[in-house]
């Protein structure tokens, strides 16, 4: 066979493997969507983030799109057992990701603007209200035993060790406020105000 016929035999025994709605298809597409959506965007960002100086705009837009696919994500993770039998769930979901993605279009900004911005301006008073008495549960005196006893325990395992070093690639202390809503003090993370 000549190499005229077996790049386009290839290319379309690939393409109908992922257009398959069920099988090798939904495998290939749950592939397809984690490099198309979490890989490429990774690196962009990264990219982004080291370019001298730091590309701001690139940045923003990159941040927008992974708020967006974060709660894409959230939204999806319930209904996956249903999903699973959604004929080219796969194959719209990677069309919708090069959208949200896509300079020409701007899917991920748009969303934003026209819908999780005004969402956000109603209720970011209840959501913060409810992330700070959740913080305020998770700095209860026995829970805060318990993230010193972990962190003494990761210090002493090699393993682990290297979760607790600090920015100069030693082992530090453990900040007492290691979850903060900006309303206590460090030193007094069990103390409501």
């Amino acid at each position: 066979m000549s190499a005229a016929l077996i790049g386009p035999a290839a290319a379309s025994l690939g393409l109908q493997i992922l257009l398959q709605p069920y099988g090798a298809g939904r495998q290939l597409g749950r592939a397809a969507c984690t490099c198309v959506g979490l890989v490429y965007p990774a690196y962009r960002s990264l990219e982004a983030v080291e370019a001298q100086p730091p590309n701001q705009q690139a940045i923003n837009k990159w941040l927008i799109y992974f708020s967006v696919y974060g709660l894409m994500t959230a939204a999806e993770r319930p209904l996956d057992s249903l999903l699973q039998w959604v004929p080219y769930f796969h194959a719209v979901k990677v069309v919708l990701l090069v959208w949200l993605q896509s300079s020409s279009y701007e899917g991920a900004q748009r969303l934003y603007r026209e819908g999780l911005r005004p969402w956000l301006a109603t209720w970011q008073p209840s959501i913060d209200d409810f992330l700070a008495s959740l913080l305020r549960a998770l700095r209860r005196p026995e829970l805060l035993l318990v993230a010193e006893g972990l962190h003494v325990f990761c210090s002493k395992t090699p393993v682990l060790e290297w979760f607790v070093r600090g920015p100069n690639g030693r082992p530090q202390q453990r900040r007492p406020a290691f979850l903060t809503d900006g309303r206590s003090s460090p030193d007094e993370p069990w103390r409501r105000r």
